[in-house]
Order: C-alpha cells, then sequence, then structure tokens
C-alpha cells in the first residue's frame, strides 16, 4: 500500500469514521493544533493592521507630496492697470525684467525638505514595522507547511498502528489453530511473524520522525507566538514616526503665512487688513458704533433722514413690511461710498411679499448673508 493512499484511507477512517474500528484512539496533535489555531487568529489581526499601515504610509506620501506640490506653485497676483492702458502686476520689477513670481508657501518654505521627509517616513515604515510583520507571516506560513507534514506523518503511523494490530490479532488466531493445523499452520504463522515484524520495524522509523517533526512544529509556534507581543512596540513606531515626520514637515513650511502681496496704489494709506467689506457695517453693533465716527456738520441731516425713514415704515411704505436700519455713519462718514444726498427715496407703493412656501420649500433662506457670515466665521 502506498503512503498516499495509506494515508486518505486513514483520514477517511478518522473523520467520516469510515471502516474504521470503534475502539482505536488517534494518535494525538492536541497541542500544537491549538496553538496554531490561535496563531492563525493573531495573523488575520495582523494582515489587516498591516493593511491599514500601508495605507497611511500611502496616504503620508501623498499628502506631503500633494504640499510640495501645491505650496511651490505660484501666489496669485494683483494686477493694476497703467496710464497707457497697460495691465501690469504690482510686483513687477521697475528694471522690465518680469515680474517677481512668489510661491504659495512663501520664500521660506522647504519643498525639498518635504520630499526628503516623505522618503524617510516611508523607508523607515518599512525597516522598523511592516519588515518585521511580514517576517512574522513568512514564519507562520513556514509552520503551516510543516504542520501539514506532520498531519501527514500522524496519518501514516495511526494506518501503520492499524496494520499492526490486525497482524497481531492474526498471529494469535493462528496460534490457537495450531492444534488443528500443526506444520502448515506453524509455516503460516512464522510468515505472519516476519510481516509483522518488518511492519513494526517500519511503524517504529515513522513514529520517531513524527516525534521530532511534532517536537520541531511545537518548537516554531512557541517562538512564533512569543514573538507576537511585539505587536504594540511596532504600532508604537508607527505612531512615533508619524509624529516625527509631520512634526518635521510643519517646520519645513516655515512661517504660516506667505508674504504679504502688494496692495494697489488707490489703497495707499489704508490701514492692513482693511478692505471693502470693512468699510461696510453689517452687524448692529458695528451699525451703532459707526453712528459715533459721524461728522458733526453731518449728524443733524442724518437724524432728519432716520426719523423720515421711520415715518415711511410706520406708514408702511417699505418693502414687505420688513424693517430697514440706516446709519447715519454709512450715509455721511468719511469712510462711506455715498452722502446723504445720494440716498435713494423710499418707494411710493408697497411690493408683495414673496409666497413664505415657496421659499422655504428650496431652502434658500440658507443663503441669506447671516447664514454665509456664520459659515465663514
Amino acid at each position: 500500500m502506498g503512503a498516499g493512499w495509506r494515508r486518505f484511507t486513514e483520514q477517511a477512517k478518522q473523520k467520516w469514521h469510515v471502516g474504521g474500528e470503534r475502539d482505536f484512539v488517534a494518535t494525538p496533535n492536541t497541542r500544537n493544533e491549538m496553538m496554531l489555531q490561535e496563531a492563525g487568529e493573531f495573523a488575520a489581526h495582523l494582515k489587516k493592521i498591516e493593511k491599514d499601515i500601508r495605507g497611511l504610509k500611502n496616504a503620508t506620501e501623498g499628502i506631503l507630496m500633494s504640499t510640495k506640490a501645491v505650496l511651490s506653485a505660484p501666489l496669485p497676483r494683483v494686477y493694476e492697470e497703467t496710464q497707457g492702458g497697460k495691465v501690469v502686476p504690482l510686483n513687477a520689477s521697475s528694471a522690465g525684467q518680469g515680474a517677481v513670481v512668489l510661491p504659495i508657501g512663501g520664500t521660506d518654505f522647504n519643498a525639498e525638505e518635504l520630499a526628503k521627509i516623505s522618503k524617510e517616513t516611508s523607508k523607515k515604515l518599512e525597516s522598523e514595522v511592516l519588515a518585521p510583520m511580514e517576517r512574522w507571516m513568512n514564519a507562520y506560513a513556514l509552520v503551516q507547511n510543516r504542520m501539514n507534514k506532520l498531519e501527514s506523518l500522524r496519518l501514516e503511523v495511526d494506518s501503520r498502528r492499524r496494520t499492526v494490530a490486525k497482524l497481531g490479532k492474526k498471529v494469535d488466531m493462528q496460534r490457537a489453530r495450531l492444534p488443528q493445523t500443526r506444520a502448515k499452520g506453524e509455516y503460516e504463522m512464522e510468515n505472519t511473524i516476519k510481516v509483522l515484524q518488518h511492519k513494526e520495524s517500519k511503524l517504529s522509523a515513522c513514529r520517531q520522525s513524527f516525534k521530532e517533526h511534532e517536537a520541531l512544529v511545537y518548537h516554531q509556534l512557541t517562538n512564533l507566538i512569543r514573538d507576537t507581543v511585539w505587536l504594540k512596540s511596532y504600532l508604537s513606531a508607527v505612531l512615533r514616526v508619524q509624529t516625527e515626520a509631520f512634526q518635521a514637515a510643519n517646520a519645513a513650511l516655515g512661517q504660516m503665512r506667505a508674504a504679504a502681496l502688494p496692495a494697489p496704489s488707490d489703497m495707499t494709506g489704508v490701514p492692513a487688513g482693511v478692505g471693502v467689506g470693512a468699510s461696510i457695517p453689517s452687524t448692529p453693533e458695528a451699525l451703532t458704533a459707526g453712528r459715533d465716527a459721524t461728522p458733526p456738520h453731518l449728524q443733524a441731516n442724518s437724524h432728519d433722514v432716520a426719523r423720515k425713514l421711520q415715518h415711511k415704515q410706520a406708514a408702511g411704505g417699505l418693502v414687505g413690511g420688513g424693517s430697514m436700519a440706516v446709519s447715519a455713519s454709512a450715509l455721511g462718514s468719511k469712510d462711506s461710498l455715498y452722502t446723504i444726498q445720494d440716498a435713494p427715496a423710499a418707494p411710493q407703493h408697497r411690493i408683495p411679499a414673496a409666497p413664505a412656501q415657496g421659499y422655504d420649500r428650496y431652502g434658500e433662506q440658507a443663503y441669506g448673508r447671516s447664514a454665509v457670515q456664520a459659515a465663514w466665521a
């Protein structure tokens, strides 16, 4: 009987109980089976975290290289029109050598440092974390292969045990029939004993091979399981490497604001940070504060205008029945774009309000001025 067929039939007898003896006890390999099962559960966790670490490594490379590309791109420039009608950037050099193009990251941004950080971070994650994980997985795969060989040896041992046990029973039966068979029975019993001795020697060699291989698998599984406690250190190394990378990348960005762009010539003398939007009050507090800045020679006229508008509001002459607050500073202050004489006349007829149902159905109130200011605050 070949070794392959012997193992197949023995597996069928032990797994499906086909033609096997009920009182037969299989050779145990329980400790290795339990250890391999739990090591397999750990391997599943390790595969998942390894996949996430590789994703983090790729994402880190992506954000660093994208940051390098974005901050190396030129800033948008402010243009103005010259007397000849030509449009030129404000930061154009007087020598006529072209405009000075500033990168988005400013002059102190170190683009090459970001590329270096990206490469070093990937290298550290590969050498300090991913490579040891891969070696553990390779060792686990090797133990799995040896476990399969050990299982084959175990099935062969059990198959040979059955053969030896069957021959032993046959010898006992032939010895019991010797008074009837005499010389012929002795001859047959001697031949059976020779076959039995041969099978016992094979069983002994196979059993010894199984014991040695079982001890080897047990030793490898023990070392493999002992190495699992280092996973926490590998995850700590991931966090440390990522922290160092982002701290170094943040330092390579330089100052948190790029170089200030030149202001147009018509804004000379305007304080920094004050734009068109800053000159238009948009809150009740700003409107109230703006009244104090009204020039004295315009305060009387502005009060008259406010009283007239309030009278119109009480008469129902305002749009949609709503309210209108008029700032005296907005109509007559020195920073205002309009004067009292430029104020539009109040409407003479009532304008009906739009239906509330159609307005609310599309959620257009979310695009009002107050909603935009809150979103960008």
